[in-house]
This record gives C-alpha cells, structure tokens and sequence, in this order.
C-alpha cells in the first residue's frame, strides 16, 4: 500500500474556500497534505476531521532562502492561536488544526480580499498578462503567414498546429484573468456590504484546464506529428528535441532554485540566476532546434548525392520521385539532374513543390500542386494566386484551359509581356509552373495530364 500520492490541484491561487474543503476532504479519507507546488503531495495518516486554513502573505516567495522576520511571526502567532503550519506555495500559506475551539486566521474579509490581491499582483497577474501578450503577438505572427501566402500556411500543418496552441492557450490565460477579475468585482462589493469573499465554483475551472490539456494533446497528436512527419524527419526531431528541451529547462531552473534556496542566497539573486539560466536554456534549445531543421533539410533527408560542377562548386542531387519531369516532354541533355520533391501537409490541403534542376546551365523545371479541401478556402486560395498587386508589373490574364485539360487557365505577364509561367485549376487543384521554354500545345496537354491526374 502506498504511502504518498501526488495529484493536479484543479483551484485557481485565489480560491482559499476552495481548498480548505478540498484539503479538509482529503483528511478525512486519510490523507494528509506535506508540499504543494505543480503537483501537491500527500501522506498516508488515520482519517481525521481536521481544519485547513489558507492565507496569503506578500513577503513570502518560491526564492526565499528561509521564511521572513514577519513570516515567522505570522507563523508564531497562528501556532499560539492552535494552528500547525503545513505548507507555502508562492503567496500562499496552508495551516491545520484539530481543535474545535481554534479562533481563524483571519476574521475580516476586507483583510483578506486586500491580501488575495496582493499575493495576485505580485505573482500570477504579471505573469498572465506577459504569457497572454506573448502568446498573443505569436498568433498575431501566424495570422500574418496566412495573410501574406495562404496556401502556404494552410497546408502547413505544424504552422497551424502552433496557431491553434497558441489559441488555446490565449483562451486559457485570458479565461483565468477575466475569471479572477470578475470574482474580485464581486468580493469587493460584498464586502463592502460588510460579507466574505464569496466562494468560488470549482466545477469551470476543472474542465477548462481538462479541455486545455485534451485539446493540446489532440492537435499535438493528430495534426503536429503527423504534418512533421510528412515534412520530414528533422521537423519531428526537432519537436521531441523541444518538448524534452524544455522539460529539461523547468526542471533546471526548479531545481538551482531549490538548490540556492538551501544554500540561503538572497531572493533577488536567486531570481535572477533564475531567470538568467531560464533565458540563456530557453535560447540554447531553440537554437539547437533550428539549427537542427535546418541542417537535416539542407542534407534534403533523402536519397541524395554529391556533384561538383565544372567550376568546382558542390551540389547535392537530390533523386525524390517526381509528378511530371522534363523528360516527360522533351529530350534532355546527358547531364547530372536534382530531382526535388517537399510536401506540406494539414488536414486541410496538401502542398507539393517540385522542382528538376541541372547545375551547369541551369536549366530547370518549377511547379507546385495544391490540393484543398473545401470550395471556401479554394476560392481564398485562389485569389490569393492571383494577387499580385504587391509586385509592380505582374498580372495574369486568362489563358486556354482546353490545351493543359484545366477548368481554368491564367498565365503571367510582366508589364504586359507574356512569361513561360501558368497558373491551372481544376476541381479544387490549383497548380502553378514555369518553364525555362515555351511549351507547345502537345507538352501543354502531357503536362496538364500528369499535374491534373486524380484531381
């Protein structure tokens, strides 16, 4: 039988009646509260009532190397009162006792709202409002992607699995805030009519931080990995990297404060090794993580080769399976070719860039295909294609669709000359090619078949 049990604490820092009951509870069944930080730990004992007490005093913080002058006195006169410290967390206090006849901590709600609000400011508020702004900006950034190359972002599915993180977790943290906000409104005007600070239900608190967790876990799952997967190694690599990175870095940083705590640094130096160590980690791990994607990806992550060209220059030769090749219309010189295939993936399109390319004269073949996976988000696609206001001089202009088997054709023109580039759709396939020639009519058509094919 086991001794200790660690659990979640489902309570927002604030909710003090919440906790007494649930610790209280706890007690009652046998189990007696020892620490309490992300996990609270409890242990074994004979089932008892017993009263729990939370206050919260500002002086106390998480890089104390031991309690302050008045948080000792503070404990001293709750001890005299019949009251048995148990544990701190941040702002927080936890007292028990026993005895029936024990006088509570504290008996005036204004004292006691003025203390929760305190302890708030000094702690969660800033810190809500930094990872609210934070989490914000970056999903402001992703909006920006999908404003500046549709597509694109659409069918990158670790770009969306990241905006809708950061959604969720915009909604978390605005949640809190607004929840916390909207309580004190309420405990400020009860008090005032000479009551307590009401108390909070639990019930929406729980099923939020449950719907967080869920909801991360899901697109992490089935939307992240997969699309990394399908990006390439390095990408999914680097995610693991990241998660275990900054598994590492909480435990780090928890574990030199803890450790400089014992060897009774004062708090602001352990709060700024704190969050020196967190920043200089923090900075490491994602530089590791690009730097890794980026040398997977310039190795291509495939079959590949080494060429030097006849200035002595180094290319790697690329041998990815190709949709429509140059060879598949014209004869093509005896020379060494790159064949480049990079898929982007989501659950709501499917983007293949291809490219054949030579190393000595340059010649080449560029296409993209982009399936999508409702008429809404084709029809934004597509004009999106089409846009070019922001580079002065292009335009396309309606072309014969009948030639390449499309629904429709447009092709490219700068001022007012016609480029060897055309954008085709059919159904909801949006393919956009440039030749280093102009095509006839017969490579038109091959083209059209192969590009088009299961559209």
């Amino acid at each position: 039988m086991r001794e200790t049990k660690r659990t979640m604490m489902w309570y927002e820092f604030y909710q003090d009646a919440n906790i007494e009951e649930h610790l209280e509870k706890m007690a009652s069944n046998g189990w007696r509260l020892e620490k309490i930080g992300f996990l609270w730990r409890y242990r074994r004992a004979e089932p008892a009532r017993v009263c729990y007490a939370v206050t919260y005093f500002s002086e106390s913080s998480e890089f104390n190397p031991s309690p302050t002058e008045n948080e000792e006195t503070l404990r001293e006169y709750c001890a005299a009162a019949g009251w048995d410290f148990v544990a701190a967390w941040h702002q927080m206090l936890i007292f028990s006792t026993s005895r029936e006849d024990a006088p509570p901590v504290e008996t005036e709600g204004a004292v006691k709202l003025e203390a929760v609000h305190r302890a708030m400011k000094k702690n969660f508020l800033p810190s809500g409002f930094v990872l609210l702004a934070l989490f914000g900006f970056n999903l402001a950034m992703q909006f920006r992607l999908a404003e500046r190359n549709l597509p694109s972002f659409l069918a990158d599915g670790v770009q969306l699995g990241a905006a809708l993180l950061m959604l969720l977790l915009m909604c978390h943290f605005g949640s809190i805030l607004l929840s916390y906000f909207l309580w004190y409104r309420a405990a400020k005007r009860s008090v005032k009519q000479g009551g307590s600070c009401p108390k909070r239900r639990s019930r929406f608190a729980w099923l939020r931080q449950s719907f967080l967790l869920t909801a991360a876990v899901l697109v992490v799952v089935f939307l992240y990995i997969p699309a990394a997967m399908r990006t390439g190694r390095g990408t999914l690599e680097s995610l693991l990297f990241l998660l275990c990175g900054y598994g590492f870095l909480v435990a780090a940083v928890w574990g030199v404060r803890g450790w400089l705590r014992r060897r009774g640094v004062s708090a602001w130096a352990n709060r700024i090794v704190s969050i020196g160590l967190a920043f200089v980690l923090g900075a490491a791990i994602m530089g590791g993580s690009v730097f890794y994607i980026l040398r997977v990806h310039q190795s291509g992550g495939a079959e590949t080769e080494v060429y030097v060209t006849r200035n002595g220059t180094e290319r790697e030769l690329r041998r990815d399976s190709l949709p429509l090749k140059i060879e598949d219309l014209q004869p093509v010189k005896e020379l060494p070719w790159s064949y480049e295939l990079t898929e982007h993936w989501s659950p709501l399109a499917l983007l293949r860039e291809a490219r054949q390319v030579e190393y000595e004269n340059w010649e080449s073949l560029d296409y993209e295909i982009f399936d999508v996976k409702t008429d809404f988000f084709y029809r934004a696609c597509l004009r999106d294609y089409l846009r070019t206001e922001e580079l002065i001089g292009l335009e396309y202009s309606a072309a014969d669709e009948v030639a390449w088997g499309a629904d429709a054709a447009y092709r490219l023109s700068i001022d007012g000359e016609e480029m060897n580039s055309w954008l085709l759709c059919r159904n909801r396939r949006i393919v956009r090619i440039s030749f280093d020639w102009t095509p006839t009519s017969v490579q038109m058509g091959l083209a059209g078949e192969k590009l088009m094919a299961g559209a």
